[in-house]
């Protein structure tokens, strides 16, 4: 009978440890959860300011100082055995 009530005691002990393993197991889980939410959050953030910035950087092709900053003629450019490049008639834009 003592040994029976050994291993009882064993088991009771080992279950214990299996609930403190659990728990730091759902806190781990929790932390790491936490974070990825948060990088989620930053991704999102990031988004919407390139967004905005891209937005912000557009052109609009109906005012004539931005086709003026943005069109160049190709003509105007060398290439490097210095023969221009874009002669080939007709006007030719370059969008930068």
């Amino acid at each position: 009978m003592h040994t029976r009530a050994r291993v009882m005691s064993e088991i009771k002990e080992v279950q214990e440890q299996m609930k403190v393993d659990m728990e730091a197991m759902k806190e781990q889980i929790s932390i790491m959860m936490e974070a990825m939410m948060s990088m989620k959050k930053m991704m999102e953030v990031n988004m919407v300011t390139i967004v905005a910035a891209s937005t912000a950087t557009e052109v609009d092709p109906t005012h004539p100082s931005d086709l003026n900053q943005v069109n160049r003629p190709a003509s105007n450019m060398i290439g490097q055995g210095g023969e221009a490049l874009g002669s080939t008639g007709g006007p030719h834009f370059l969008q930068v």
